[in-house]
């Protein structure tokens, strides 16, 4: 198991962007899945009486918002993506970093 602990404020305000990033996907995601339980239902809804115009029209209004949802999810990945990796940069760039592991047999440096 490695050691993320780290004493260097930048790193540690790096960790926490990433951090913040992953919950801003997550509530991202859980929106986009329930806007497409909604999409789901609304059509069926219209499926079953189609000379309803006020089912096809949240249908609609439901399908675009689904559409928003699946956008805004792309982009709190990206971001989350792109967190990711610049904290990971800085930690492997740091001076902070784990200590290699020892071989259990030698005691060197594997």
């Amino acid at each position: 198991m490695t050691n993320n602990v780290t004493t260097e404020p930048a790193l540690s305000a790096l960790r926490a962007a990433e951090l913040e990033a992953c919950a801003g996907y997550l509530v991202a995601r859980k929106a986009q899945m329930r806007m497409g339980a909604r999409v789901a239902s609304l059509r069926q809804l219209v499926a079953e009486q189609p000379t309803r115009t006020d089912y096809r029209a949240a249908w609609d209004a439901a399908a675009l918002a689904f559409y928003d949802a699946v956008q805004r999810t792309r982009v709190a990945y990206a971001k989350w993506q792109r967190a990711q990796l610049v904290a990971d940069t800085a930690w492997t760039a740091s001076e902070g970093r784990t200590p290699p592991a020892l071989c259990a047999l030698d005691g060197k440096a594997a």
